[in-house]
Formats: structure tokens, sequence, C-alpha cells
């Protein structure tokens, strides 16, 4: 598995994968071809973009996108954010495309801290619980954070810190980007 760099069209698969799961994401209204071309021009292409978003792939294969966003350069400190393919859900790819966004923002990007938020109308946030604790990371219970049919959820809100967080570094040489 590697982080490479997106194109155009592999963030129009992404988008199809976001919009099968509104109700779990921070904005929640479906995107179209054309909002997506310009998150991919405005956002992923520009490099004064507080946000550095990569491709995830297993084989030359597009599985997931991933990045740290919203990135306080002055600060030291970004936010994560992951979406695998839903038909690959359970096999252990999203973890392995966490440590390799954790690689990058510690070791490239030359980040402190690593933050991120799951609302709990997400499946998902059994996994970020599982990995911020295998990661030492630290976590808190926000109440009434998602608004999702008709009903307020709280959020699971979590940072991890480089020099507390367990990387196996040995894994990463192979798969880091060109």
């Amino acid at each position: 598995m590697i982080l490479d760099v997106l194109t155009l069209q592999d963030c129009q698969l992404v988008r199809m994968w976001r919009n099968q799961c509104l109700g779990t994401l921070r904005t929640s209204n479906a995107l179209t071809e054309k909002q997506q071309e310009d998150f991919y021009y405005n956002t992923i292409c520009n490099p004064s973009s507080p946000h550095r978003y990569y491709g995830i792939y297993e084989n030359a294969v597009l599985i997931g996108m991933g990045g740290i966003t919203n990135i306080q350069w002055e600060n030291s400190i970004g936010e994560i954010s992951l979406i695998i393919n839903p038909a690959l859900h359970g096999q252990g790819i999203g973890t392995k495309a966490v440590n390799l966004l954790l690689d990058e923002a510690f070791n490239r990007l030359n980040l402190k801290t690593v933050c991120g938020e799951c609302y709990e109308c997400n499946p998902a946030v059994n996994f970020w619980k599982r990995i911020v604790q295998e990661h030492k990371g630290y976590s808190a219970v926000l109440c009434n954070r998602k608004y999702s049919n008709g009903q307020y959820y709280n959020s699971y809100y979590f940072s991890m810190d480089r020099d507390v967080c367990r990387l196996d570094t040995t894994v990463f040489q192979e798969n880091r980007l060109s």
C-alpha cells in the first residue's frame, strides 16, 4: 500500500464513495462532478492550500483517499481525513492507511499533533477509538456535534502526538511518496 498523487479521475471515484455516506460527514450534501473538479484544482493541486490529500493505492488500484487537512503550520497541527472504498471496509486497509498518513504528517510534514473527529452516527467511530488507543492518543466526547435525520449526535474528538504515537517506522521506508 502506498500514498501517491491523486488524479482528477480518482477524485471523481472518491466522490461516489463519499456520496454513499452523507449522514456521517461534516458537510452532508452530495457533491457534483463540477464541485469535485473544483476541489481537485483549488485544493489538491494548490501548493498553497492548508490541505494535503493523497490517493491510497494497492497494486496501482485506488482503494482510498486520505490526507492531513486544515494544517496550521504555526502550531504544527493538522486534521486527519480518510475515506476507503466501501466495498473494502473491514479488511485492515484503514489501519494501514492511517499509519501511512501519520508517518506523512509526523515525518514528512513535521507536524507535532494530528487530530480528528468522528461523529457517533458513523460506523467508523469504533475504528477510530481503536486507532487512538493503539497510538496512545487523547480523546473526548463532544456533545451534539452533528444533526442528521432529525437527531443530534455526539462526536469522538481525538489527537495523537508525534512524541507519544506508536508508529512502526520500518514498514514505511518502501511506501513513501516518490
